[in-house]
């Protein structure tokens, strides 16, 4: 499973994720560009037949709505000319996981919560599982395996989040300059 993310979670990186998770349409549209502009440098390589979101916290199902990560999806259902699905995926309502710390309490709260029916889909097709932020990789992980169940373990899972979370620590000065540079980017 590979697993991509286009920047850290900080400085002002940082602020503008809050922002497009607020539904900020200013936010959001620089969040698609960016995608669409730099989609094959992002995904070189990649070959994706479905595409699925993660749930948010108090979701228990998806369906299509217009969610900053569902315009996502569409967009890069578009630009991989692939499906995004918002009916395969089901959790069992869990808490949230913005204070649950690291990776062995998240683990613990979303163990199993995941369920998912491929509803007739390619079980051996290639899913490409999207998320606003990935903090330890535990709900790609997660849905990684609900899908692994539903297609007998023949599905090749990838997994797409805008920013990455990192420790103080691993928050080194190159990291920083790169982020800076995404910034500019981003907002240019």
């Amino acid at each position: 499973m590979k697993k991509i993310a286009l920047a850290f979670y900080r400085d002002e990186v940082g602020k503008e994720l809050l922002l497009f998770k607020k539904e900020n349409q200013s936010s959001i549209n620089r969040w698609l560009h960016y995608v669409d502009k730099n989609f094959e440098y992002i995904f070189k390589g990649f070959q994706v037949d479905y595409i699925v979101r993660a749930l948010g916290s108090d979701e228990t199902s998806t369906y299509d709505k217009n969610t900053p990560l569902d315009l996502m999806g569409r967009l890069l259902a578009k630009k991989f000319n692939a499906e995004y699905i918002t009916d395969i995926l089901t959790k069992t309502r869990t808490e949230q996981l913005k204070f649950a710390g690291g990776e062995y309490n998240r683990k613990k709260i979303l163990d199993h919560k995941y369920h998912c029916d491929l509803k007739g889909l390619r079980k051996n097709g290639t899913y490409l599982i999207i998320d606003d932020v990935s903090t330890t990789g535990t709900t790609f992980n997660e849905i990684g395996r609900a899908i692994g169940k539903a297609s007998n373990n023949q599905a090749n899972i990838n997994c797409f989040a805008l920013v990455k979370t990192l420790w103080n620590k691993d928050y080194t000065s190159d990291k920083q300059e790169f982020n800076s540079k995404f910034y500019k980017k981003l907002t240019a």
